[in-house]
């Protein structure tokens, strides 16, 4: 059987080259020009083509190396410090589950060195705690649709760029010891924890390496009021491994032969069970107990990923080639859940699922420099993409919720850039997607064994989807360089959502048509230097967008299941964030970011809110630095979430609200970290919630569960030890 939505291009001819090629690993965005690095106080970044980041034409947030170490020490979490760093992001849920993650109301496409974390035929959820933040070296955040990578980047792309060996010496490295207890003061072996890495890099001679490990050990988290935290998607009593390793030859000055691999793996193994709860009068708590023996621990038992990657410059004439291999492969388990009467699932049975992904592919791309005039240079990227998606979500008992999904893409790029007599830049591209995507016939899994057997004969799905950008920059202005930006972006969304809950046995007859957005942005960077006096500075940027797309993602609950709602959706946001070095001892900064999303339910009726599923309230960061001696950094960061109160509950005067739809009420939390580096060795201490806030985190409120209103961590302490060889 085949299913066409658009043209019918056949790409079966190229089949046989994935399954070639998809053995290894993908580029990493093309990082060969793209280290960090300051040019005139303007930070590079390595997106596909390096460029400026303030002649991108594009809302771009760095997290650096410096900044992802010295939250780590408060919170060891990616989605912790994506979501504080980064506005458009809502902050962490204190959650392993991202099902609410998203960057301006859209879907995120997280990449590790260029290779893709997102399952786009089933989500995980767990796309940005795939990797541990000892592991990385940088994170790269492009904000709105982005044509040039493809499917998955509604809402824009977080690049996570592992650990590099800058140094050029023989031997390099160094370790870390920490220690963490969610009551201190009150030390008990339940809510301590610990981590352990290290870091080893040297060079002999064209050959470099680096090699990373880290293992951390959760305690069993409470709250503000000493209570134990729900376990279920908890962060607590969990055991984590993070191994790295990279590899670099030097064939000449020019070419370089690269190869990496990142191994992650996280298991919970909890004394406690979920307890109580009720949906805004009282929490869901932990409670000493056991697991049924039928259950395996909740956690991630993998995820590799993989590269090697070919890079020369000045292959020929001013071009600069990349070739890379990629391979990616996770299994995600989710918590155990036991039959209940009034919301059955799986027909009437106890079960446990899991989410299986190997993604394998390959990317070829040449950068080349045209100079067209004296004072006009033409940068062009232009290659093609390869991969191959296989997911599936088995259940333990090796029943499927989902069968196996495989995906096979093909998809050409191009990209231009313009620079015109220094004062404008322009930039265009587009690419062109062909998926396929077979399903086999499958048995719908019933919710009720009273439930009609539904067997869906299985067939081909064909995508076939071109998307655009363009954006000009002005920069004749160095205090002032507004943008402008329109971009297309394209997803599947979860597929596997859609299809294991059909309703139909035709595939025909089910909705599967992907999600097109068209992103607007109006943005600007202001490098302000001198302002507060000789060697002060003020960096400032911000942006208001707005992004439409005919067919939506938000979820909505049926029968106690989420399902895709395609009514046409519309977001509408604004973002600033503002850096200032007022002395050299004393630097603070500020975010602020806000955004409302409406669906159009009847022609022309936008009336009706986008769920808090994709919408958080409004976010609002603000920290200070000081450095009252060389050897010693003090550091305070804040955190506000606004109000968000949309909906109303399904009874009047109520609790019963539709899931993703619960009231948000406005959180303020406070964390410090302190360093003092003595010669070789650096003392470090870190408080999350120094005020020991009671609270709930926005996830928490939105979801309106029972089973989820769970209490954010009282006051953390971390104390950690590092020795630099």
């Amino acid at each position: 059987m085949t299913l066409h939505y658009t043209d019918d291009f056949m790409i079966s001819r190229h089949l046989s080259l994935m399954l070639v090629l998809g053995s290894m690993s993908l580029p990493t965005l093309a990082q060969t020009e793209a280290t960090d690095r300051t040019l005139d106080g303007v930070t590079v970044v390595g997106t596909r083509m390096p460029e400026v980041k303030q002649n991108a034409a594009a809302s771009i947030t760095i997290i650096s190396a410096k900044q992802i170490q010295e939250m780590s020490q408060i919170l060891p979490d990616m989605q912790a410090i994506v979501g504080y760093f980064v506005p458009g992001v809502p902050p962490t849920g204190n959650s392993v589950n991202e099902r609410y993650n998203t960057l301006r109301g859209r879907s995120i496409l997280v990449l590790i060195d260029g290779i893709p974390q997102s399952t786009p035929l089933r989500a995980t959820s767990r796309d940005l705690r795939t990797i541990d933040p000892s592991a990385v070296e940088r994170i790269e955040v492009i904000k709105g649709a982005t044509a040039i990578f493809g499917n998955g980047a509604n809402g824009g792309i977080i690049n996570i760029i592992t650990k590099q060996n800058k140094e050029h010496r023989p031997l390099g490295g160094m370790a870390t010891l920490a220690y963490t207890d969610h009551n201190f003061f009150k030390t008990s072996e339940k809510t301590s924890g610990y981590r352990a890495g290290g870091q080893i890099y040297g060079e002999a001679g064209d050959f470099s390496y680096l090699a990373s490990g880290t293992f951390t050990q959760t305690g069993s988290p409470i709250s503000a009021g000493g209570v134990y935290l729900s376990p279920r998607y908890g962060l607590g009593d969990t055991k984590s491994l993070n191994a790295l390793v990279k590899f670099d030859y030097a064939f000449s000055e020019r070419t370089h032969l690269e190869v990496m691999y990142n191994l992650f793996r996280s298991e919970q193994q909890s004394p406690l069970v979920a307890s109580g709860g009720k949906y805004l009068v009282s929490p869901r708590i932990g409670v000493p107990g056991k697991q049924p023996a039928e259950a395996i621990p909740e956690g991630i038992p993998h995820n590799h990923n993989a590269y090697i990657k070919l890079t020369s410059q000045e292959l020929f004439s001013h071009t600069d080639l990349e070739v890379s291999l990629f391979a990616r492969g996770v299994k995600v388990v989710t918590d155990y859940r036991k039959h209940n009467p009034k919301s059955p699932r799986w027909e009437e049975t106890s079960g446990q699922a899991l989410t299986r992904a190997l993604q394998t592919g390959a990317r070829a791309q040449l950068l080349s420099r045209l100079r067209l005039a004296s004072e006009t240079t033409l940068h062009l990227l232009y290659g093609v993409d390869f991969l191959l998606d296989k997911t599936s979500q088995p259940l333990v008992d090796g029943r499927y919720w989902v069968p196996e999904l495989k995906a096979y893409n093909y998809a050409p790029f191009a990209q231009g850039k313009l620079n015109l007599a220094d004062h404008f830049t322009l930039k265009a591209g587009a690419r062109y997607d062909w998926i396929n995507v077979q399903v086999p016939d499958y048995d719908v899994l019933r919710v009720c064994k009273t439930d009609p057997q539904i067997h869906v004969s299985g067939g081909t799905l064909r995508y076939r989807n071109l998307s655009v950008n363009a954006g000009l920059t002005y920069n004749g202005i160095r205090s002032f360089q507004p943008y402008f930006a329109y971009s297309q972006g394209f997803s599947i969304y979860d597929l596997g959502r859609t299809l294991r809950s059909a309703k139909s046995d035709v595939l025909g007859k089910i909705e599967t048509d992907p999600v097109r957005t068209h992103n607007y942005e109006l943005g600007f960077y202001s490098p302000l230097e001198h302002l507060f006096g000789e060697g002060t500075r003020l960096d400032l940027q911000g942006a208001v967008y707005y992004t439409y797309a005919a067919l939506g993602s938000d979820l909505k609950s049926e029968s106690g299941f989420w399902v895709v709602d395609r009514s046409p959706q519309r977001i509408l946001g604004v973002e600033l964030s503002a850096d200032a070095t007022l002395s050299p001892k004393l630097s603070v900064g500020a975010t602020f970011s806000a955004l409302e999303g409406y669906k159009e339910t009847s022609k022309g009726a936008w009336s009706t809110y986008m769920s808090g599923q994709s919408i958080p309230p409004l976010k609002v960061t603000a920290h200070v630095i000081y450095r009252p001696i060389q050897a010693l950094s003090l550091r305070l960061y804040g955190l506000h979430t606004g109000r968000r109160a949309r909906f109303a509950p399904a009874t009047p005067g109520g609790n019963d609200y539709q899931e993703a739809e619960g009231p948000v009420q406005p959180i303020t939390l406070v964390s410090g970290q302190a360093s003092y580096a003595l010669g070789h060795f650096t003392l470090g201490v870190g408080v999350e919630n120094l005020l020991n806030t009671s609270y709930y985190p926005v996830q928490s409120q939105l979801v309106a569960r029972d089973a989820e209103y769970v209490q954010g961590n009282g006051r953390m302490t971390t104390l950690s030890l590092s020795y630099r060889f």
